[in-house]
């Protein structure tokens, strides 16, 4: 195959390139791969500066009209704040035309022509999106007052998914099976079965990709959505209290009706989720399950079976998920020790990612994270927001470029410090760059102000923003 086909299939279907193995991926040697990626980069990054509005007033202003080299991006690159970058209150004033106008400027889909006149909140508005546009958007929980609006595409979420169950149910280091490809389990989901946030969109291709489409082997906490309106609204309040401005806050009256619907859940939840598992962990005792949940809650669910004498509950070859940092709760050192025990499975399988991008870094049995060859990993300053070398053990703000985001740009830097070794192979024996496990959101750094991105994009992106405020009239 040419380098030129080769990076077309790492950029369109990566998993089919490497002949549906985790271990091509991420055996090929770094010289190859980088010839590949170099060749993708710029082909996406021509893509992109025709059809995405914001990257092409960014890279005329920038006089940047091709990618050489890896840094050449970097001037690109948007701040992971760019996809809450309208203003709050056109969510507000429930002018969703206008926020697709926005939106219309961040992704590689044209919306000019779409009518949501008659959307009259946030869900009505995405699912107009859903049913007449290639998109299925997703968004972020909201914590800082503002929810994230990500232009993510169906196509593009379906491969994810496939993708992902090729490193839940394959070893790093051994070629798959046909029994690794032909994947029928029991799947356990400590949440709303559907809803509009990152994860919860998950929920129906798990259904899919997992359980060969037999809905009596999916098993939700709730079977209903999470009403993002309300999680908006909930979000709102919590960041005007903290800054105690909760009496001049403006929202919505018939939402307003509706907060203590969504603190009554709140409540009921804690009961609700020991039920789920006790459940769960009776009925579905000795099968093979995939599960998922962030370590503070697998944690307490271990502790707890185990105090009631419970142990190795589902067969050893399950699929178990767990990450998302410890939330704020104090974690003893041997806590994924105490849950591999009371699941009784072979591993437990951790992973680092982003909304914003595509890809799940897998970690290998050394605790660290592998990029997936479809990304370009950057390390940058945090206070000048230039790159830092691409050698050595180097420590700064995480960015990548995502060759396989199609339906909107896939240059992002995050609010994360991250170390990676550039020269150093991983002991496992895998080629591929890794991340080491201690990650550090820059919001929890005393010394670091989060929302201080420095580069071009960022500005741009405030810019348009403004200019929404300017047209939007109350």
């Amino acid at each position: 195959m040419s380098t030129e086909d080769a990076a077309s299939q790492l950029m369109t279907d990566p998993a089919g390139l490497f002949d549906q193995s985790i271990t091509r991926m991420h055996t090929i040697s770094r010289s190859a791969l980088e010839t590949l990626q170099r060749t993708a980069m710029d082909r996406r990054f021509q893509e992109h500066r025709q059809s995405i509005e914001m990257l092409r007033n960014l890279a005329e202003r920038l006089n940047i009209t091709r990618l050489e080299d890896f840094n050449d991006v970097v001037p690109l690159l948007f701040a992971h704040t760019a996809f809450k970058s309208y203003p709050s209150a056109l969510l507000d004033k429930k002018r969703f035309d206008l926020m697709t106008k926005w939106l219309d400027k961040l992704t590689s889909y044209d919306l000019s022509k779409l009518d949501v006149s008659d959307c009259t909140s946030i869900d009505a508005w995405i699912d107009r999106l859903d049913e007449e546009t290639p998109l299925e958007v997703i968004t972020s929980s909201g914590t800082t007052g503002t929810i994230s609006i990500i232009p993510k595409s169906k196509q593009g979420a379906a491969r994810t998914m496939r993708i992902w169950r090729l490193f839940l149910f394959q070893r790093f280091g051994t070629e798959p099976t046909e029994e690794d490809h032909q994947i029928d389990v029991d799947v356990i989901w400590p949440n709303h079965a559907k809803g509009k946030l990152g994860h919860l969109r998950m929920a129906q291709m798990l259904k899919t990709e997992f359980t060969g489409g037999d809905e009596s082997k999916f098993h939700a906490l709730y079977n209903d959505a999470i009403d993002t309106d309300l999680m908006f609204l909930a979000s709102k309040m919590q960041a005007a209290a903290s800054r105690g401005e909760l009496d001049r806050l403006e929202i919505d009256p018939e939402l307003l009706k509706r907060k203590d619907e969504f603190f009554a859940m709140q409540e009921r939840r804690p009961q609700e989720m020991a039920d789920f598992f006790d459940k769960c962990t009776r009925e579905l005792r000795g099968k093979r399950v995939f599960m998922t949940s962030a370590y503070p809650l697998m944690y307490q669910l271990a502790v707890d079976g185990l105090e009631r004498g419970v142990k190795n509950v589902f067969a050893p070859n399950s699929a178990i998920l767990t990450g998302g940092g410890s939330k704020g709760f104090e974690l003893p050192d041997n806590f994924m020790d105490v849950i591999q025990e009371f699941l009784g499975v072979d591993r437990i399988q951790e992973g680092y990612g982003m909304s914003e991008i595509s890809a799940f870094h897998w970690a290998c049995d050394e605790g660290h994270y592998h990029v997936q060859p479809w990304v370009i990993p950057f390390l940058l300053d945090p206070n000048s927001g230039e790159p830092l070398p691409r050698t050595g053990r180097v420590t700064g703000r995480a960015a990548f470029y995502d060759l396989f985001n199609e339906s909107h740009w896939g240059g992002v830097i995050s609010g994360d410090e991250i170390t990676i070794d550039w020269d150093e192979r991983c002991k496992c024996g895998l080629e591929s760059v890794h991340i080491h496990h201690d990650i550090m959101r820059y919001s929890e750094k005393a010394d670091v102000e989060e929302d201080r991105i420095s580069c071009s994009a960022t500005t741009q992106v405030n810019d348009e923003a403004v200019n929404f405020m300017r047209e939007f009239s109350g």
